[in-house]
């Protein structure tokens, strides 16, 4: 029996040293700096009671420290810096050494069709050297209105952007949607007719036919060929983050089979809210309370609408922006982001994303009739079925809202669109994050705020803090 346990003894004090040496072994890989900004943020998600809880503006700005480029982002700064408004060709990344880059750069153009039109979606792929990002699920980031791949791969100087620090952990894709990006940016100015969005890379497209697809850029148009990108070219889990609008194209996605299996009840939003039914109900009781307003003319579903310093001038433009100079207003900072972003960024957005984004679905039949009549108008050469766009129409209003395990919500402390900082029981994404929690009581649901002041476009303000405080996010859903 004495020699029994002593062999049990000696087994087990082996067992705790091997356990001892993974552990510091799982250390050594995150970083100390990392498993800092994971106590932190760990701590705050782990409050199942909080309504929301947020990381201090010191603590967020000492995030990023072990997310460094091999070379600062060189290599593609100076790619930038040569193309004309910063529109360099994705391209060209892929001839750029991943050893250089800390990822490898890979330009994907999927081409598939809904409607009976060909449409074409862009995904650039950046596949990270860190052994140890195969343990966690690739990051799609999708960009919402006016908006393309550049704005999360650079910022406004050139400089690396969010999606590049986080390539340095995790194997991430920047998805742009149909018509938001063409090889070498525009050229027309921002208010000039001819600025059209570029719907088939290989070619123009006419006038008439330009005019009928801003009409059907609906959400299942774009969840078609989002799923198309990533079902081919990538494995494993997936996080689909949708930026603004494109928050409803994650909702949605968990409702396709495909993607839900690999999603695995996982969510993480950025300035996403939630499906766009919640948008409308919200609104409903403002307008029953005597606030708010409602959309009451269909707007021309051909014409886009253009951005311009007015649009930009609250809550987008913040004095974390990287074009702010001492003393600028915010208008003078929304003049200067559209102006160095005239030629690579789109800078528009058809009305139909807006209506299905915001809660316009008692809109859906002036909507279909509106399609309707410009198809016999037109002669309807493309021989669209209008039942199909009937059918598509307002999609993720009916997106489910059961099912998940996990899901955060993060958001920045000046996004007006998706927080209150006076009033932050009022915020939309704290209304969106109940309705989620009264669906699914049992599911870990969180809303993070992060206290700089940044605006909707963090991502362009403060993009190595937010790769960092992201990582952990990912990893408290990985523990």
């Amino acid at each position: 029996m004495g020699s029994t346990w002593r062999m049990c003894f000696l087994r087990c004090i082996a067992a705790g040293v091997l356990a001892v040496g993974f552990f510091r072994s799982g250390l050594a890989q995150v970083g100390v700096v990392d498993k800092v900004a994971d106590e932190k943020i760990w701590k705050l998600l782990d409050d199942e009671k909080a309504v929301y809880v947020s990381l201090p503006e010191a603590d967020f700005r000492a995030l990023g420290e072990g997310f460094n480029l091999p070379d600062d982002g060189k290599a593609v700064t100076d790619l930038a810096m040569k193309a004309p408004g910063g529109a360099f060709d994705p391209r060209d990344l892929e001839k750029i050494s991943a050893k250089t880059l800390g990822y490898r750069a890979e330009w994907i153009v999927e081409r598939y069709q809904r409607y009976n039109l060909d449409w074409d979606i862009t995904g650039l792929k950046l596949t990270s050297l860190d052994p140890d990002a195969k343990h966690y699920p690739w990051m799609i980031i999708m960009n919402g209105g006016a908006a393309n791949l550049y704005e999360f791969f650079v910022d406004l100087k050139n400089r690396p952007g969010w999606a590049q620090f986080l390539a340095q952990k995790l194997n991430v894709m920047i998805v742009t949607i149909p018509g938001n990006f063409k090889y070498g940016g525009w050229e027309a100015p921002i208010e000039s007719l001819d600025r059209q969005p570029q719907y088939l890379l290989d070619r123009d497209l006419p006038m008439q036919e330009i005019e009928m697809r801003n009409c059907l850029l609906t959400n299942s148009v774009v969840l078609q060929g989002v799923k198309a990108l990533v079902m081919k070219h990538t494995q494993g889990d997936l996080l689909l983050v949708g930026h603004s609008t494109s928050g409803e194209i994650s909702a949605m996605a968990d409702d396709d089979a495909d993607l839900r299996t690999r999603m695995k009840g996982r969510y993480l939003g950025w300035g996403s809210g939630g499906p766009a039914r919640l948008g409308g109900q919200r609104m409903g009781a403002a307008l029953n309370s005597g606030e708010g307003g409602s959309r009451e003319k269909l707007p021309q579903l051909e014409l886009l609408n253009r951005r311009d310093v007015a649009n930009y001038s609250h809550g987008y433009s913040g004095f974390l922006n990287p074009l702010y100079e001492a003393g600028m207003s915010h208008a003078q900072i929304a003049g200067a982001w559209l102006k160095s972003e005239a030629r690579r960024r789109p800078q528009f957005k058809q009305p139909i994303q807006d209506l299905e984004h915001g809660g316009g679905i008692g809109q859906k039949r002036a909507i279909e009739d509106y399609i309707e009549v410009r198809l016999k108008k037109s002669g309807n050469p493309w021989g669209i079925d209008i039942e199909d766009v009937n059918k598509d129409l307002f999609a993720a209003d009916y997106a489910r809202m059961d099912g998940y395990k996990q899901m955060v919500w993060t958001v920045g402390h000046f996004d007006r669109n998706h927080w209150l900082p006076e009033d932050p029981l009022k915020a939309y994404e704290v209304y969106v994050a109940g309705r989620y929690r009264a669906r699914d009581p049992q599911a870990k649901i969180r809303l993070i705020v992060w206290d700089p002041p940044m605006t909707h476009y963090g991502h362009l303000e403060l993009p190595r803090e937010l790769a960092a405080a992201d990582y952990s996010v990912i990893r408290w859903f990985y523990r």
